[in-house]
């Protein structure tokens, strides 16, 4: 029987972000600046979690082409582990143009829009052994919600860790009030996954209340609490809350200018996962996880220069929004 694989896995979407700010876009005077970095919601987890010492594998299609290429180098750079990582070449590698506006949020355009490689999952391809031995395992909804073979084999998945007892975290990450606007099948690959989850995020007002409509958005996050099962539900500048065994925690965010929020769910999830992973309970990993993704939308370089000693001490010189000291 060879070792336990024990790295966090990391299953999903994984694409090339090109970052443009509109107001040099608006510019015809000069060249407009651009910065490609790793993209996508797993693969974005995959880099934060790397970053913050934690070893890492990232399981997911790309095609053979540049941003392929792009993906891989940058996962082998961050030292994450691609030996899971699917290359098919019939398949495409999605671009995703990310316009930044002043208030540093992001509007996403994806291209192309045929063959992508990401929604394919072939499980045949898949060392089942290191899902088993593996020390996490995480993806998120976007990852589900283009057809093709990943909605029907991340519930498998899924199941196979959860009943050799992994520790599962899952992002809802739909992005949507209405489940109506999505495709049928994703929204059951989803529901699937959900018994299997023992860690879920999502955002309290739209996420969580697409699948469970209740007059109070707190009773739709409620809904999935339960035994061997935590909810920590987003509520953006009002901070988050956390749902444990019938007792509910609310967190107020960072007191930081939002420069670009491109993936700060992402990098919480990250930092959720990496101090609970250094042993940490569930509220001190939720602690950490709500500086790691103040830090990151505190920073034009959403992909540098951050390490688990860099959020301790980004966590003793900033202040919670409201607190009294």
């Amino acid at each position: 029987m060879p070792d336990r694989y024990n790295k966090a896995i990391v299953i999903g979407d994984a694409c090339v972000d090109v970052h443009l700010k509109m107001a040099d876009l608006l510019d015809d005077t000069k060249a407009v600046p651009y910065r490609m970095v790793l993209g996508g919601t797993s693969a974005s987890c995959a880099g934060t979690l790397a970053r913050l010492g934690i070893d890492t594998s990232f399981l997911g299609t790309v095609g053979k082409d540049f941003g392929g290429r792009f993906i891989i180098n940058e996962l082998k750079t961050l030292r994450i582990d691609t030996e899971m990582t699917i290359v098919k070449e019939e398949l495409n590698t999605v671009n995703v143009l990310a316009f930044i506006d002043d208030q540093g949020e992001r509007h996403l355009w994806g291209f192309p829009r045929v063959e992508q490689a990401y929604p394919d999952l072939d499980l045949k391809r898949v060392d089942l052994y290191k899902i088993k031995t593996a020390s996490w395992l995480h993806s998120s909804g976007m990852t589900a919600l283009v057809k093709g073979s990943m909605q029907d084999n991340l519930p498998e998945l899924y199941k196979i860790a959860y009943e050799a007892g992994v520790p599962t975290s899952f992002d809802l990450n739909t992005r949507v009030s209405d489940l109506s606007l999505l495709d049928p099948k994703g929204v059951e690959a989803i529901k699937k996954i959900l018994p299997y989850v023992r860690f879920l995020f999502g955002s309290i007002k739209d996420e969580f209340y697409s699948f469970r409509p209740c007059e109070d958005p707190m009773d739709s996050a409620r809904f999935f609490t339960g035994k061997d099962k935590t909810v920590i539900a987003r509520m953006g500048k009002d901070g988050f809350v956390i749902m444990k065994d019938g007792e509910e925690r609310k967190y107020a965010t960072y007191e930081v200018e939002a420069v670009n929020t491109t993936g700060a769910g992402d990098s919480f999830n990250a930092g959720f996962i990496a101090a609970m992973l250094r042993g940490e309970d569930v509220y001190e990993a939720a602690e950490f996880a709500n500086a790691v993704a103040a830090y990151k939308i505190s920073r034009e370089e959403q992909d540098t220069c951050i390490s688990y000693e860099m959020i301790v001490d980004f966590m003793k010189d900033h202040h919670l929004r409201n607190r009294e000291d």
